[in-house]
């Protein structure tokens, strides 16, 4: 089957026919954007006078005319603001919720209640000096001692003390102690009484609105049995109260002051050294050489009970030997 010959009328008659079919589809599109555009005009028109109208008489608030605006705008093909103003005010109100749940978690953690006890053990050259020195500097930072003893002299020298030190002043005291000595160890524990203090504060707030409200029993009361049923009450809500509040106070003196244990052992001293060198060497050859002398001192006491035996028997043989030979 042969190929048609394209000759030149037949080609602009092609042209002429797709470039009729461009324009067609050029026109169609036009008319669409010019319609929604009309459309959306119209809505914004419509919107705005009818907001206008509201507003005049005083029935419909700002967020109920914006509302109508977004479906009206909706509904009229206007989608070229409406998603980046929705994405806007989606960000906005994320960003927000997301601010009030970080303030929410960091309040309790600011509000945090922690109780911490530790222990050190450090080597001083003098441990009576060094722990006088230590109760100074921790009653100069507002601490207290609570404990103290001392014993020994010499190298068994040693000291301890217990002391509470604020909260905030726990590093500063341990670093504090490196510069009497060497620390050999030291360690801390931390415990949140949180919960356990909130529901103290809930339980003394509660009791305090029980004893006000008994107070006021009380004092209405017209008869001798109600003043005594709520002096009853009243009494033991007081007892309970009391109680609370001491719990309180003891769990609060714990938390803002720390308590630390410290011990002070004495450094071993120069005289309590080995000398070493020459001299050390001589006196190391005058130990063995005594012990070998008294080695072999001790060595010839116990054979020198042996030897006077032998000695005895020989005589007796000789002896004997000689009677027989000049017989």
């Amino acid at each position: 089957m042969s190929t048609p010959t394209l000759h030149d009328d037949r080609v602009e008659k092609m042209r002429m026919s797709v470039m009729h079919r461009v324009d067609l589809d050029v026109t169609r599109r036009g008319r669409r954007a010019r319609t929604a555009l009309g459309l959306s005009v119209a809505g914004v028109l419509v919107v705005g006078l009818g907001g206008y109208a509201v507003s005049s008489i005083g029935g419909t608030s700002t967020s109920e005319v914006s509302a109508t605006s977004d479906r009206s705008d909706s509904s009229a093909g206007g989608k070229a603001a409406a998603p980046e103003a929705q994405l806007d005010a989606q960000n906005g109100a994320a960003n927000l919720k997301q601010s009030e749940t970080a303030a929410k978690q960091e309040a309790p953690a600011a509000d945090r209640q922690v109780i911490t006890t530790g222990s050190a053990s450090v080597t001083v050259s003098r441990p009576r000096t060094t722990v006088q020195q230590l109760s100074t500097w921790i009653e100069s930072i507002g601490g207290r001692v609570d404990d103290r003893s001392e014993s020994g002299t010499g190298d068994d020298a040693s000291a301890s003390v217990t002391v509470r030190v604020p909260s905030t002043r726990v590093t500063a005291t341990l670093d504090r102690l490196a510069t009497y000595g060497r620390v050999d160890d030291a360690s801390l524990q931390n415990t949140d009484v949180t919960a356990q203090t909130v529901d103290l504060d809930a339980r003394v707030d509660a009791l305090q609105v029980s004893i006000d409200r008994l107070t006021a029993i009380l004092a209405g009361a017209t008869s001798s049995k109600d003043v005594i049923a709520a002096e009853r009450a009243l009494t033991d809500r007081q007892e309970q109260l009391e109680s609370l509040q001491a719990q309180r106070k003891d769990l609060a003196d714990q938390v803002s002051l720390s308590t630390l244990t410290i011990t002070f052992a004495q450094k071993p001293t120069a005289s309590s050294v080995e000398p070493g060198g020459f001299a050390g060497g001589l006196r190391d050859g005058w130990n063995g050489l005594v012990s070998t002398v008294n080695a072999v001192v001790e060595v010839a006491g116990v054979l020198l009970p042996w030897a006077l035996v032998v000695a005895g028997v020989l005589l007796v043989v000789r002896l004997v030997t000689r009677r027989r030979g000049s017989s």
